[in-house]
């Protein structure tokens, strides 16, 4: 395990005392929101209870008017429309939004298309592009994928299409040449919030053409679980209309009419559960994702589109069975990819891994390239031979911006794209050594020796006697939580630890009680059994934890969540 570096954010207690004034709240919630940037008590206040009604209007977006009357228009001329969308999650959701929105007043002229991951790769292509010429596509709709397609948008229309694209990917220096372009990050945008997934920039467009057509708001908001899952999937910031959207989603989760929603749920084992971000990302997600890695996106969206319990629930089980097969292939060539990083390293202390062998399937690097980043806690781009031709997935460190280190290196790939901590890139096998000196060189420039120390970023340091069952309850209020909305991390210093044992498969994980002079409290470490040989009773130690509520035979305590600790003391 690396040595996390533990960074507690400044206090400002001046400021911190007027929102527990204002707002009344304690003050370690007072300072987890400054801590979080927020600066006045209206942005407080809209952070704490913002509702769809905050939502922007969707036509701030340039374009936004002119694409929801293209839509309408071919709805009612009986154009043949195409909704071709991404194989993740974000794209199969939105592909599904707009679907069961837009089917009851286009029925069979509406079509989709996600590419077959390992046959056609990402985005649009020429062949799909092909097709839909030959099939009479007059009207292409790209969701979550498209603002890099300058060539192809170009082919479309000579095939006598109409292109919307609606994306949230980093623009090139070239924008495609579209009938619209819906994207928040389109230099000079003026829409208020750039943050979206691609589902939320999908919802915009929904929205606008809902306006336009008379889809009721009740039918519209019907379909925001299906946004708040890839929001959650794409890990954007919850801030903002992410967080709002989330929000909603989550409430809408619980008496979803979507069908395939409902039989996914079930089939994960959370049909009893009040559904949180963390059940979205870590059981929902992968199985959707697991279908899309292995080259069938095709169940995903079957899924979310069903009508019938029964074929809902033999689809979420197919997806049940391609996700056992993603984590075994996953694990195998998570093997492969730490030994070449391992024996990499051995020769050289290099501030980047890229990783590359002959048959690693595409479906899974990008899950790979998280787990090396963990371990390793370098940015790490792998890449999958075929032939001499390579597809590739990077995950990146905190400051290291992936989508410019990439630009940098562009002469060396034949394509890229992406965001700051993800992106995916292809090459040829003899520019693989150039790229990956270029990428070293790029990092070597941006990352100092303190940026190669994994953080641990806490948000307020206090007593343990503050950390009761109603702060805990408290600390709810700031849910969901995600990427830029993590869930807060509290410190206690010189803590003694009372009992520690291991518990679970092989102690796993470590179970202890916390006491100080004027309190206790239970606690437990996932994944910290390791740690256990080093602790004895009453060793003292400086804990990072998340306090939760926790319930046992109808009794609710409070109990800290420990992420990491520090012995002060044996």
């Amino acid at each position: 395990m690396i040595e996390r570096v533990w960074q507690i954010k400044q206090p400002q207690p001046d400021l911190c005392r007027t929102f527990a004034e204002n707002l009344g709240v304690s003050p370690v919630i007072s300072q987890i929101l400054i801590n979080r940037g927020i600066s006045s008590i209206d942005q407080a206040r809209a952070f704490l209870g913002g509702t769809i009604s905050d939502l922007h209007d969707p036509f701030l977006f340039p374009g936004m008017d002119r694409a929801a009357e293209r839509i309408v228009q071919a709805i009612q001329d009986g154009e043949k429309i195409l909704i071709f969308g991404d194989y993740d999650v974000d794209g199969i959701t939105s592909v599904a939004l707009l679907i069961r929105l837009l089917y009851p007043y286009a029925k069979r002229n509406l079509f989709y298309h996600i590419p077959n991951r390992l046959e056609e790769g990402y985005g649009l292509n020429s062949v799909a592009i092909e097709k839909a010429g030959r099939n009479g596509i007059t009207l292409l709709i790209t969701v979550d994928c498209g603002i890099t397609a300058v060539a192809e948008i170009e082919l479309a229309k000579s095939l006598g299409m109409d292109v919307i694209v609606s994306d949230h990917h980093e623009p090139p220096a070239v924008l495609p040449e579209a009938l619209a372009l819906i994207n928040p990050k389109i230099p000079d945008c003026p829409y208020p919030f750039r943050d979206l997934c691609g589902a939320g920039v999908a919802f915009k467009l929904a929205m606008a053409v809902s306006d336009k057509i008379g889809i009721s708001e009740e039918a519209l908001f019907r379909e925001i679980d299906l946004v708040a899952l890839a929001t959650v999937a794409d890990m954007v910031p919850l801030f903002g209309e992410n967080r709002i959207i989330v929000k909603a989603g989550l409430e809408r989760i619980a008496n979803t009419t979507n069908e395939g929603m409902k039989a996914l749920i079930a089939v994960c084992g959370l049909g009893e559960r009040a559904i949180t971000t963390g059940h979205l990302a870590f059981y929902l997600a992968p199985r959707i994702n697991a279908a899309g890695r292995l080259g069938y996106a095709q169940t995903g969206i079957n899924l979310f589109l069903a009508t019938d319990p029964d074929q809902a629930l033999s689809l979420a089980r197919k997806l049940e069975a391609e996700n056992r097969e993603r984590q075994a292939i996953e694990a195998e060539l998570t093997g492969c990819a730490c030994r070449q990083a391992e024996e990499l390293l051995a020769k050289k202390d290099q501030r980047t891994l890229v990783l590359a062998g002959d048959n690693w399937h595409h479906g899974v690097l990008g899950i790979v390239a998280s787990k090396i980043v963990e371990r390793f806690y370098r940015p790490a781009i792998l890449i999958g031979w075929d032939g001499t031709e390579g597809r590739g997935s990077g995950r990146s460190i905190q400051g290291f911006h992936l989508y410019h280190a990439l630009e940098e290196c562009a002469g060396h790939l034949t394509r890229f794209g992406g965001h700051e901590s993800a992106a995916g890139l292809s090459i040829t096998r003899n520019s693989l050594d150039q790229f990956a000196e270029a990428f070293e060189n790029h990092a070597q420039g941006c990352l100092d020796d303190s940026a190669m120390i994994p953080a641990l970023n806490a948000d307020v340091e206090i007593e343990l006697e503050q950390a009761t069952l109603e702060l805990a309850r408290q600390l709810t209020g700031l849910e969901p939580f995600g990427s830029q909305n993590p869930e807060p991390i509290l410190v206690c210093r010189n803590i003694m630890m009372v009992s520690p044992k291991g518990v679970g498969g092989n102690g796993k994980h470590l179970k202890f009680k916390a006491q100080s002079a004027n309190a206790r409290l239970d606690g437990i470490g996932f994944g910290l059994g390791s740690r256990l040989p080093d602790l004895q009773s009453k060793t003292a130690v400086d804990l990072a934890f998340a306090l939760e509520e926790n319930t046992w035979n109808g009794v609710s305590s409070a109990q800290a969540n420990v992420k990491d600790l520090k012995i002060v003391s044996a």
